[in-house]
């Protein structure tokens, strides 16, 4: 009879174990505890962060969950991107005019807007769309390494809870001296943080 009872035992511990229904508890010193309570959470990783960021700008941000931030980045990098274009366009075009003008062939002409222009002049305006678009250029790598920078910041600062009011005491402390000389009363104030 005990063998049937032990068998009994154990089929209803393989079941239930099959079955999900069984919560493994383990028992220190007669404290009780379940195996869902000592799952240690992930850890954040700034190395992921910044790894996501520098892949895709803006998913560095959406992995700490500071969405806000991700049309900020979106809107750097486009922007700066939109006038390297636009520099770089205009760039060659004033090129391409300047080619035409100084090949001293009158068979070729420039755009009419370029044909009244002086050769000074479309040089410096070669000169000016050149800087305009090597400074956009670096405005969108800026973009890009703040980007990843301020993922891996906000990775680091993940737990770190600003939520709590900061520690303040207010101390409110009368005093009132006598001096030797003149006898004068003095109140004071005092606030210490």
């Amino acid at each position: 009879m005990g063998k049937w009872i032990l068998f009994g035992l154990f089929i209803a511990f393989q079941s239930a174990t099959f079955a999900g229904t069984f919560e493994p508890t383990f028992v220190f010193s007669g404290v009780s505890i379940k195996k869902d309570s000592l799952k240690i959470p992930a850890k954040h990783s700034p190395h992921k962060a910044s790894l996501y960021s520098a892949l895709l700008p803006g998913l560095g941000q959406a992995y700490n969950e500071k969405y806000w931030k991700i049309p900020i980045v979106y809107a750097g990098i486009g922007i700066s991107t939109y006038f390297m274009f636009k520099n770089r366009d205009s760039l060659r075009k004033t090129q391409d005019a300047l080619n035409l003008l100084s090949d001293n062939d009158s068979n070729t002409n420039p755009a009419k807007y370029y044909s009244s222009i002086p050769l000074a002049s479309l040089k410096a305006q070669r000169s000016y769309y050149r800087t305009n678009r090597d400074y956009s250029i670096i405005a969108m790598a800026a973009f890009y390494i703040i980007n990843i920078v301020d993922a891996t910041v906000d990775a680091h600062f993940y737990k770190f809870n600003i939520d709590k009011p900061l520690a303040e005491r207010k101390e409110k402390r009368w005093n009132i001296y006598s001096s030797r000389v003149g006898l004068t009363n003095t109140v004071g104030l005092a606030w210490r943080f």
